[in-house]
């Protein structure tokens, strides 16, 4: 009895004050329990526990030393650009993911400890968090494992004192802090019908048209790299090595219950917003499986922001602009008090032996406080049609889409302002600059856009291929007078004059082929996305047509349950006009990688990965310095478990 007070008392901590943190802590993550925090990979299954007390912890431990050099680490966008400038630089950053590529030398340390009372009726957790850093701010936030919720700069925490910046040498931006903080508490029946949590967590079920985890901005460590579109399996790694989460927690209280093939799971909490900001959502969910692939759910997400008007890049907030410069007319607004209802219905149905179908509608309502032109907004939809049929060893499979211009239209940044790098002409990042969409936009590429894609798998054998195409449209042009209307986003294209506006169309070529010999795993992953938007003759500024063709190279090696390791090259690329009538956008970055995984005992593994990246290029604006750069990247992870 006394234990399960203790951990009662414990839980009861976590819900009255789920952030109580020492100043200037910080603090990682270990392997948090089914449920709990997504600070880090949830841990392998393990047994059914027997009644009683039980205490468990998971712990890992990050090193990564990065070295730069070149003239386009010292980008002449960059003071603006860290201070809420809507110009890009072209560089420091990866590519491929978007973090900083910067010089600094970071360790980091976190550990997780759970304690559970396991009753023949309920069953009671709670998990506390430990941990420190030292170093550079920047390779912890981007390069090492994520960070506590506590702690993490990303989801609005403020106990570092992070700021975006563009370092020249190793040691400008470090620090040191530590933390001891609760993090998560459960409270349920021991048959599993129903679960209440408090703290921080990830959803348990959520249709990601719906709603979705706002992403990570760190890389999380891994041995090998691949696409953003990847149709592969991910980098190779040990079946034991914890699997990614689904995204940054949530914070506030969840319930769970399922009876028969129905589960239903109501949320309140807050999601991941900048200091001073503050954005809750009430979220629910029912869902009927019949298994075999048959399952029917409806979602329902309410979600609303107050704090601090944001400075965004939208164009129907209060006093819009369209600022010109090199890379086009950049629209921004200041925006506060949104509100946005989303509501979906989702059928997935096992026709037969060899086909599936899906169909899924959502529906937005969206209102904001400051806007220019009050009373201009209106519902939103999203619509997807998808089929899908087997034969042996072949998938083939058809999606329609339709996302319109104001479905989950809502701007939500989080984190440190613009703490999410993007390139300069990739614009106007409505959701790429530390701003997240509620719903997934890589299923398509997101708001005003409707299309389709088609794609072929052959896989289980010794040689496996995966290829796509997709093709989507602008549903409703990019004109002043559209995007001054309430919620009305478009992701990439830039504002135009309603005289001569024009619709872009996108296309997205994808194949992955990988081959088994004895000695190893050798795998291709190519993606090229094109994007086009012609211009009349007196706005050639609405002119667009680019590509970005990708590659990854990989060779990899199992040499047993206990070690795998891998080499490879990658390159990413993009070449084109944007907003001019020659070529200004024109660079590429080369990445080779060796890294390899081993678990040292039953408790115990690791990872060592060495990136080596080197960009070249036209600079974002013209006589400005070449943003050629080149970064040695090394990250060291352990993990331990118990």
């Amino acid at each position: 009895m006394r234990r399960l007070l203790g951990c009662a008392f414990v839980f009861g901590s976590l819900l009255c004050a789920p952030s109580s943190v020492c100043a200037q802590s910080a603090a990682p993550t270990g392997t948090p329990p089914a449920g709990s925090p997504s600070a880090s990979p949830t841990a392998s299954p393990s047994p059914t526990p027997v009644p009683g007390f039980h205490l468990s912890g998971a712990a890992f431990a990050d090193f990564v030393n990065t070295a730069t050099s070149g003239s386009g680490t010292n980008p002449p966008e960059g003071a603006g650009f860290a201070n809420g400038s809507p110009l890009s630089p072209n560089t420091p950053y990866d590519v491929w993911s978007s973090a900083p590529l910067t010089p600094g030398v970071a360790g980091l340390a976190q550990l997780q400890l759970t304690g559970s009372e396991v009753g023949s009726r309920y069953d009671v957790s709670a998990t506390l968090g430990f941990g420190a850093l030292t170093g550079s701010m920047q390779n912890v936030l981007y390069w090492g494992s994520n960070l506590l919720p506590t702690f993490n700069s990303h989801i609005g925490a403020t106990n570092l004192p992070y700021a975006i910046s563009f370092p020249m040498h190793a040691g400008q931006e470090d620090t040191s802090a530590s933390i001891v903080s609760p993090l998560f508490g459960s409270f349920g029946a021991h048959d599993g019908s129903w679960q209440l949590r408090g703290g921080f967590f990830d959803m348990v079920q959520s249709d990601r048209f719906v709603f979705v985890q706002s992403p990570f901005t760190n890389v999380s460590p891994n041995i090998g790299l691949q696409t953003a579109e990847s149709l592969g399996n991910g980098p190779a790694a040990l079946d034991s090595w914890p699997a990614v989460e689904p995204g940054l927690p949530l914070h506030g209280y969840d319930f769970v219950g399922k009876q028969g093939i129905a589960q239903l799971e109501v949320t309140s909490a807050a999601l991941p917003a900048l200091p001073g900001d503050s954005t809750r959502a009430n979220i629910a969910s029912l869902v009927f499986d019949h298994g075999e692939g048959t399952r029917y759910s409806f979602s329902y997400l309410h979600v609303w922001t107050g704090g601090t008007p944001i400075f965004t890049t939208t164009y129907y907030g209060a006093d819009p602009h369209a600022t010109p410069g090199p890379q086009g007319n950049l629209q921004s607004s200041t925006l506060g008090g949104q509100s946005e209802t989303i509501a979906g219905a989702r059928a997935a149905v096992h026709l037969s032996p060899a086909t599936d179908g899906v169909v899924e509608i959502g529906q937005t309502w969206y209102n904001a406080d400051m806007v220019s032109l009050p009373g201009t907004n209106r519902p939103g939809g999203f619509y997807h049609v998808g089929a899908t049929a087997h034969h042996h060893r072949s998938t083939l499979e058809l999606d329609l889409w339709r996302f319109e211009a104001r479905y989950a239209n809502a701007i939500l940044p989080y984190g440190t302002p613009e703490n999410v790098w993007s390139a300069g002409w990739a614009w106007p990042g409505v959701w790429l600059k530390s701003t997240y969409q509620l719903v997934d936009n890589t299923i398509a590429p997101g708001s005003n856009r409707q299309g389709y894609r088609l794609r072929y798998g052959l896989d289980h054998g010794p040689l496996e291929f995966h290829a796509a195409y997709s093709t989507f449209h602008q549903i409703e042009p990019s004109t002043a007078t559209n995007m001054q209307q309430v919620g009305f986003v478009d992701g990439f294209f830039l504002v135009q004059a309603d005289p001569g506006a024009t619709l872009g169309t996108e296309h997205q070529y994808n194949a992955w082929i990988a081959w088994h010999p004895s000695f190893g795993d050798l795998t291709l992953d190519y993606a090229d996305d094109t994007m086009f938007r012609p211009s009349v003759p007196t706005q050639p500024v609405d002119a667009v047509t680019y590509q970005a063709p990708q590659v990854v190279f990989t060779f990899a090696h199992t040499f047993s349950k206990y070690a795998v390791a891998d080499a490879g090259y990658g390159r990413y690329a993009m070449r084109g006009t944007w907003a001019q009538t020659f070529t200004n956008v024109d660079y590429s970055q080369s990445t080779a990688f060796v890294g390899a995984q081993l678990a040292e005992s039953r408790g115990a593994a690791i990872l060592i990965q060495l990136r080596r990246a080197v960009f070249a290029g036209l600079p974002s604006a013209p006589n400005d310095p070449p943003p050629n750069f080149a970064a040695t990247t090394f990250i060291l992870e352990q993990r331990y478990g118990f």
